[in-house]
């Protein structure tokens, strides 16, 4: 597991999508507790969510490279009704962090709503869906000594 991860394993019910190309490998690296990103070789950006194609310049090729795992929340929401799949979950937050990369993801951030705060430092930790499905979630960082 990547540092990234810091071993952190957090588990809530839901639902696997189905998914390919480079979406089904961006699950299977989080399967592996990386969390990847993809990067131009072209314009030098990092791109977020997986594609084929840069967004930026338009070339092709992306490469896969490991994130730092933390950033910052960008914005975020607390959920009070609970979709199938997430009954007595909540409530719970729903943000976009921005990466140290600069790229931006929803993501859910696991930590009590009303410690979450625009500008909150988080890591990357990962949950487990299912037994052999986990996605990137972020937890609070732990402060600098």
């Amino acid at each position: 597991m990547s540092e990234a991860g810091a071993g952190v394993t957090l588990s809530f019910p839901g639902v696997v999508p189905e998914m390919r190309g480079e979406e089904q490998r961006y699950f299977d690296y989080c399967q592996q507790g990386r969390l990847m990103i993809q990067r131009c070789p072209h314009c030098g950006r990092h791109v977020f969510y997986p594609r084929a194609v840069c967004p930026h310049c338009t070339g092709g090729d992306l490469e896969w490279v490991e994130s730092q795992g933390h950033g910052s929340v960008f914005t975020y929401a607390v959920h009070h009704r609970f979709p199938p799949g997430f009954e007595g979950v909540g409530p719970y937050v729903v943000a976009v962090v921005e990466l140290a990369e600069g790229v931006r993801m929803m993501t859910r951030i696991m930590a009590q709503p009303e410690s979450v705060s625009v500008g909150m430092a988080v890591r990357v930790a990962f949950a487990a869906v299912s037994e052999d499905f986990q996605v990137p979630v972020f937890v609070p960082a732990e402060p600098s000594t």
